[in-house]
């Protein structure tokens, strides 16, 4: 059944696409301050697990877009970020790469490296899967602008 989303709900979306592509934009300033590249790199993994990849507490649907959009019967216009997302990174795909940086250090236990399972730990000396993740990122980073144009629509 579809329903009809409301206004809020929308202005909601695309405040989100615009805060998700003005961080991955970055700042020069992360080249030459640790702190603002984690303050950067911690607000991107809260920011795009909530988008796409956290889910309620009742278990519902992953991520707000899907939430919102889902019975409104626009879930296709998330599609393209689930694909992305259930791209292959090294051992582990991107989701579950972000899902375990996200919450192992920056939101959840002792916030340590080693608390990281072993394949997403490997990413990091794996030049190969650095090289994916960034293209990978680059693809989410159209994915999200592609999407916030179709919300502004």
């Amino acid at each position: 059944m579809r329903t009809k989303i409301d206004q809020n709900a929308v202005d909601c979306l695309v405040r989100h696409c615009r805060m998700y592509l003005y961080g991955a934009r970055g700042s020069p300033e992360i080249l030459v301050n640790e702190v603002a590249s984690d303050f950067y790199t911690f607000a991107l993994l809260h920011l795009t697990a909530t988008m796409f990849i956290t889910t309620d507490h009742k278990g519902g649907p992953e991520g707000v877009f899907h939430r919102l959009l889902d019975p409104a019967g626009l879930s296709a216009w998330v599609s393209p970020v689930d694909r992305i997302l259930a791209s292959p990174l090294g051992k582990t795909t991107l989701k579950q790469f972000i899902r375990s940086k996200r919450n192992k250090l920056a939101t959840h236990g002792a916030l340590a490296w080693r608390d990281q399972p072993a394949e997403v730990q490997s990413v990091t000396f794996d030049q190969s899967a650095l090289e994916q993740f960034r293209e990978l990122m680059e693809q989410l980073d159209e994915a999200v602008g592609k999407l916030l144009r179709k919300l502004e629509d």
